[in-house]
């Protein structure tokens, strides 16, 4: 894989809890960071951040950004319809799992690029009603 990567995380310790499933939550989580990482292998300087917010009462925010070589305008808008993928061995099929997979959640997932360089994946995902911490 890649060597040489500065991983940093900014995880909020007082968040509410979230219903779902943890395993398919991880996998989501898992598939945009490995996909940071590709998308910074041509790049010298390697800098991912996840991130977890909570911007209001109702969700939270989770984010995975790198400093790879960010999205093409023109696939922005496609990234996540089935079998459309910007690599080689690609079959396009994360990016619309991981959608579906948050959907189900009741959350949303998005993606754009940053200011300077690299792009940032984000989902949000709803609070429980009920905290039960």
């Amino acid at each position: 894989m890649i060597k040489n990567i500065s991983l940093s995380t900014e995880l909020n310790d007082n968040l509410p809890f979230i219903s779902g499933d943890r395993i398919q939550l991880q996998q989501v989580i898992l598939n945009l960071i490995l996909n940071g990482f590709e998308a910074m292998m041509n790049v010298d300087s390697r800098r991912l951040c996840i991130r977890t917010v909570q911007e209001d009462q109702a969700v939270i925010t989770v984010s995975v950004k790198d400093s790879g070589v960010g999205i093409d305008d023109k696939n922005i808008e496609h990234l996540f319809k089935p079998f459309f993928t910007t690599k080689k061995e690609g079959m396009g099929m994360g990016l619309t799992i991981n959608k579906a997979i948050i959907e189900a959640h009741g959350g949303g997932l998005w993606a754009k690029n940053n200011p300077d360089r690299g792009a940032m994946f984000y989902f949000t995902l709803p609070v429980c009603k009920e905290d039960t911490k």
